[in-house]
This record gives structure tokens, sequence and C-alpha cells, in this order.
């Protein structure tokens, strides 16, 4: 049996890090299914947060405002083939993106799930309940086009993932101070872009990466454990 440890940093508003974390499930999917005694092999995938910052105000505004925003520098053209591009790759994935909503700041998404995954690894649980939150509150901002700074929101899907109402307000009453000095941390190992991958400590990959990429490193990690 192996352990192959996965640190994933991302922030909740990219939408390549929703894509690549629906990649990186299919590739341990299909690694568990096709590799023999990939069953018994443990996955241990940790969120690191990331602040993009793509809202500059205090405040949640329209997502479609700082879109007009951020590809001002962008023809007609090419933003529409951008949102084609993105359109069909999602598809591909399960995901049906959608431009409406609001966006404001991801600090208080991040802070749950840091939270989440602490008491779980303070209970040595396997991280369901995480991973359950983290697409959902993917799945919740890019084709539910709610509010994902809303505390209500949030308080909402962490209940739907498993996390009492009495935990949830307890992430959200502690100091965010913890999390946001990881999230300073990150922002040195991150290159150009979130997602970003680091497999074992030793493989990366930067960007969403694909699921033949994962599988290969994946096997690559299963020797080097089974090697020590």
């Amino acid at each position: 049996m192996a352990v192959i440890e996965i640190e994933v940093i991302y922030d909740f508003v990219c939408a390549w890090c929703y894509i690549a974390k629906r990649t990186l499930d299919r590739a341990i999917s299909l690694y568990q299914k096709t590799v023999p005694g990939g069953r018994s092999d443990i996955f241990s995938v940790k969120y690191r947060p990331y602040y993009l910052n793509y809202n500059p105000h205090p405040h949640s505004v329209d997502k479609s405002e700082l879109i007009d925003v951020r590809l001002r520098d962008m023809a007609p053209e090419q933003h529409i083939a951008l949102f084609n591009r993105m359109d069909q790759i999602g598809r591909s994935m399960g995901i049906l993106f959608k431009a409406g909503g609001k966006i404001g700041s991801t600090r208080d998404a991040h802070r749950v799930v840091y939270y989440c995954q602490m008491n779980e690894i303070e209970k040595d649980a396997d991280a369901v309940t995480t991973n359950a939150l983290v697409e959902k509150i993917f799945e919740t901002y890019h084709e539910r086009e709610m509010d994902i700074s809303d505390p209500d929101v949030l308080r909402d899907l962490a209940v739907d993932a498993g996390v009492s109402r009495e935990e949830m307000d307890g992430w959200l009453d502690a100091s965010p101070a913890v999390v946001d000095e990881e999230a300073r941390k990150n922002k040195d190992e991150v290159k150009s872009g979130v997602p970003v991958f680091i497999i074992q400590g030793e493989h990366r990959i930067d960007g969403p990466g694909d699921i033949s990429e994962f599988l290969e490193i994946f096997s690559k990690a299963r020797e080097w454990d089974a090697g020590q």
C-alpha cells in the first residue's frame, strides 16, 4: 500500500482550478480502477489557500463588471473565443460555467476549508468532508452564480457537506490570521498562477494538468514509496 500526498494551491474564483480539481478526481478514480492494487493506495489531498484578489473593492460586485475590467485589452472576438474555449473544456469535465452572480473576497471560503481540513487531520479522519466542501464551493460560485463571500451561503454549503452549524460558526469566528499567513507563504511558491499541484513533495504540475500526467506521477510516487 502506498500513500500518495498531494498539495493543491488554488483559489475558488479560478475557473482553471475548478477544472483541475475535476481532473485530479478523475485521475485518482482511474488509477484506483486500473492499477493493480491501486484501490489499497491512499491519496492524501491537502488544499492550500491562495488569494487571487480579483475584486479590489471591500464589497461584492457583479462578476461581469470585473470581467470587463480584467479583459479590457482583449478584442470582442478574443472575449468570445476565450469563453467558448472555457465552456467547451468545462463541459468535457461536467462543468457548466456561468458568468452571472457576484464576486467578493474568497478569504472566508478558504478559512472554512482550512479549518475543516485541520479538523479531519486532528481526528485522523478521511478528507471526505473537505473534498465535498471544496467541490460545493466551486460549483456554487461557477455554476450556481452565488456569492461565496456570503457567510450564510458558506454555512449552508458546509452543512450540506456534513459540517455542523456549531463547528461552522466557530470557524468563521476564529482569527483569519493563520489562513492569511498560509496564503502569503503559498504565494511565494506560485510561479505564474494557480492551480499548482505538488505530489510527494517532489513532483510539480503548474496549471490544470491532464489525467495522463497525473497517472504518470502517481505511478512514480508509488514506485518511490515501495522502494523505501
